[in-house]
């Protein structure tokens, strides 16, 4: 077949009319009034404008816009490396780009920066460090440009290129890789196996080989994991998900041949009859099973005190009020020699303080820098440090502290919040505590499960993997107060008393008059219309009731109390979308909250401000500075790693580098995000989702409730949000839809490697 003729086009780039920045796709015209488009992914096309441009491509007639140029590439005319050393690659500058190619031809230039960088140290004010930083940004671009020219032509967007090129760095042959195999792209966040199939198709792989199926099998067996929270799934339920996403229908034998290699490469595990586990989490649920086998019936040694309830009664003193039975159960178990210990309480059930005095309890017999309590956020973890006066770590920072040990170097450890810690972190816990060590795990199995797969908590309470003390009885101040009360109704599918007058719990009813005699008797449209109406009257309430705190809010963060700033208030709703969904909260509440006029930075959903309360939305290692760090300048920094969930404040936006610095105060961490990354790593937190708070506590907390978000209502999900609340609670909604969220018990069951190998044994 005859190769289609390429025209060439060339003139000065004068408005660009729209681009799309996931795509790259651009229409712009030209000073001669050329209409062009096409996909652009050098640079930000409005940087190029005022720029004579040499095109390549074909003249098309489009039906409403005319005759027009659709681009294949686009380069600018004579000065492009002048152009991309002084736009794109960083340290370079105006001047020094003109010394450069005064001094050398392009294509000697080029040679240089590729081969012999040393070079340019010759020239005035170029020393070492500077010149790593030009060579490191030259060597990005080139790699990120010849990747961006494959991959673009797939429909990747600008992000993923960005993201594929950090996930694989200075990989030799990258693009021969991923032509070979366009399946290592699975497991970048934002490609998923529908992009690389399509990849692959493209470059001719067929539909039916190994090679495709074992990705997809890979690829949807992590996807179900992740998205559902269970680590295991039924084989044929497997095959229909596969279907699905290979178009196939019934190939029942073609995934049973790649089960099979799987398993024999233990890639995956039966963990019971037509049912399987990939490696990582039957691994860790196996291994965490057999921790409490190994432990239940270990003592640590005898009684530590010889008349527990003489010591009972004088910690009562200390502590200021009486334990419960219930408490003072716990406290025996320990006292017994128990080495694992399932504190399990409901709000309000006085977890800290039997937390508090067991842990004083084992004081006795070991030192006060022995014992530790840990948790998975920062917030969580200052909180039980707080309320039991220990020692305090998050989860990651103790494993990175500890990294190079076989055996974390305490003799008791107790982990707050359980109900939020997955299979895959509870095993990187467990494996390094070794034998002689109390392990006490506190949490409350009413709240939503972790995120991520496995149900720990639960499946250790079923199976009594180890002694359980449960906590039921709840404490109130006084008889004003009705959080614990209410939360703990809705958690039992009861409607609580939540009309009352209480200090503590205000429900602001914004209800449709006759809703279900409406609904029934209006046309559809009409009912749409009426609940968009209710909608905004829920809004405003919310926007009103939130504008009472800006004021405490900045005046913390005047005083530099940036902890208690971030968690003085909180709006929590259950979805993303719609008019009170997180997305719409979120820049309702940031016009009310940060009006700064100051040069922000806009993302594709958000607009970035100094000031602004936002939320890290994925796990990742990232560079950052302790605070001191940052106060002298330094220009050293570190890598850790960031947790989806954890709270900061930005506290600057660097325009001349491209970076978002936020101060994440309860983990000592000033974290720089480049602005391309904002999108997939940061979000604004005035308003977040039920999920998001899992593990965090906030002085005041306002929940909107609606039949809009009807979907999501179940006890557990309304509990969880309630409960989030310690000092002031408010439901601003639909009085009918929170009497049926109370009612409507959650009944989904994780289905669980444990669960599987526990039933498999009977």
């Amino acid at each position: 077949m005859e190769e289609e003729k390429k025209f060439k086009l060339s003139g000065v780039l004068k408005k660009v009319f729209y681009k799309n920045e996931e795509t790259k796709f651009i229409t712009a015209v030209l000073e001669n009034n050329q209409r062009i488009c096409g996909v652009y992914f050098d640079t930000d096309i409005d940087k190029i404008v005022g720029e004579e441009i040499v095109l390549t491509g074909n003249w098309i007639t489009h039906k409403k816009y005319g005759i027009q140029f659709v681009f294949d590439t686009l380069e600018i005319k004579e000065a492009e490396l002048y152009f991309f050393l002084t736009k794109i690659v960083k340290g370079v500058g105006e001047k020094f780009a003109k010394d450069l190619l005064d001094k050398y031809s392009e294509e000697e230039l080029i040679k240089i920066l590729n081969e012999k960088p040393e070079e340019l140290l010759s020239f005035k004010g170029i020393k070492e460090k500077k010149l790593n930083k030009i060579v490191a940004s030259w060597q990005k671009f080139q790699h990120l440009r010849e990747l961006g020219s494959f991959l673009s032509k797939y429909g990747v967007s600008s992000n993923l290129i960005t993201k594929i090129y950090s996930n694989f760095g200075e990989v030799e042959d990258l693009i021969e890789k991923i032509k070979t195999n366009p399946y290592i792209l699975i497991n970048i966040k934002g490609v998923g196996f529908k992009k690389a199939d399509e990849i692959a198709k493209s470059l001719g792989i067929d539909e039916r080989s190994e090679f495709r199926i074992m990705a997809c099998l890979n690829y949807t067996l992590k996807e179900f994991c992740d998205n559902n929270g269970n680590s295991s799934i039924d084989k044929y339920h497997l095959y229909r998900l596969l279907d699905e996403s290979l178009r196939f229908s019934h190939e029942d034998m073609l995934y049973e041949n790649c089960i099979v290699q799987m398993l024999a490469d233990e890639d995956l595990f039966t963990t019971k009859e037509n049912r399987v586990a990939i490696s990582m989490l039957y691994n860790a649920e196996k291994n965490i099973l057999d921790f409490f086998k190994r432990r239940k019936d270990e003592r640590y040694l005898k009684s530590i005190v010889s008349n527990i309830d003489d010591y009972i009664e004088k910690k009562e003193k200390s502590l200021g009020f009486k334990l419960s039975d219930e408490q003072k159960k716990a406290v025996e178990l320990i006292n017994e020699g128990k080495n694992t210990l399932f504190l399990i309480g409901y709000a309000g059930t006085g977890k800290s303080t039997s937390s508090r005095a067991i842990l004083e309890l084992l004081e006795e017999i070991v030192g006060y820098d022995d014992i530790i309590t840990i948790a998975l956020s920062g917030i969580a973890s200052q909180r039980i440090s707080d309320t039991t006066g220990y020692s305090s770590s998050t989860i990651q920072s103790l494993l990175v502290k500890h990294k190079e040990k076989d055996f974390f170097p305490y003799k008791v450890i107790l982990l707050d919040e359980a109900s939020m810690v997955n299979s895959v972190t509870f095993y990187q816990i467990i494996k390094r505590i070794s034998d002689d060590t109390v392990f006490i795990i506190v949490g409350d199995d009413g709240q939503l499960p972790a995120i991520g797969a496995g149900n720990i908590l639960s499946d250790a309470i079923k199976y009594e993997l180890a002694p359980i003390c449960k906590l039921t009885k709840i404490y109130r101040q006084n008889e004003n107060q009705a959080i614990a009360l209410i939360a703990n109704d809705i958690r039992q599918g009861q409607v609580p008393e939540y009309k009352e007058d209480y200090e503590d719990f205000k429900f602001i009813d914004v209800s449709i008059d006759n809703y279900y005699a409406l609904k029934n008797s209006v046309s559809s449209n009409d009912f749409s219309s009426l609940r968009l109406q209710n909608s905004d009257m829920i809004l405003t309430n919310i926007l009103n009731i939130s504008a009472s705190y800006i004021a405490k809010f900045y005046k913390l963060i005047k005083e530099k109390n940036i902890s208690n700033a971030l968690i003085l208030f909180q709006v929590i709703t259950p979805m993303k979308n719609g008019i009170l969904g997180v997305e719409n909260l979120n820049m309702q509440l940031q016009r009310l909250f940060n009006s700064s006029r100051e040069q922000s930075y806009k993302t594709k959903l958000y607009e970035y401000k100094l000031s602004d309360k936002v939320i890290h939305i994925k796990n990742e290692n990232m560079k950052c500075q302790t605070m001191q760090m940052y106060k002298a300048n330094s220009q050293d920094f570190m890598e850790k790693r960031v947790f989806n969930g954890q709270l900061g404040l930005i506290i600057k936006l660097d325009f001349d580098d491209r970076k978002c610095i936020v101060l994440y105060p309860n983990d000592d961490m000033v974290v720089f995000y480049d602005f391309d990354d904002l999108n997939s790593l940061l979000s604004l937190a005035y308003c977040l989702t039920i999920h998001k708070t899992q593990g965090m506590e906030y002085d005041n907390a306002l929940i909107p409730i609606s039949f809009s978000h009807y979907i999501m209502h179940n006890t557990k999900l309304l509990y969880t949000a309630i409960t989030r609340a310690k000092k002031m609670c408010y439901i601003v909604g639909e009085d009918d839809a929170f009497k049926s969220a109370c009612k409507r018990i959650e009944t989904t069951k994780r289905e669980s490697v444990i669960n599987d190998l526990m039933q498999a044994a009977i």
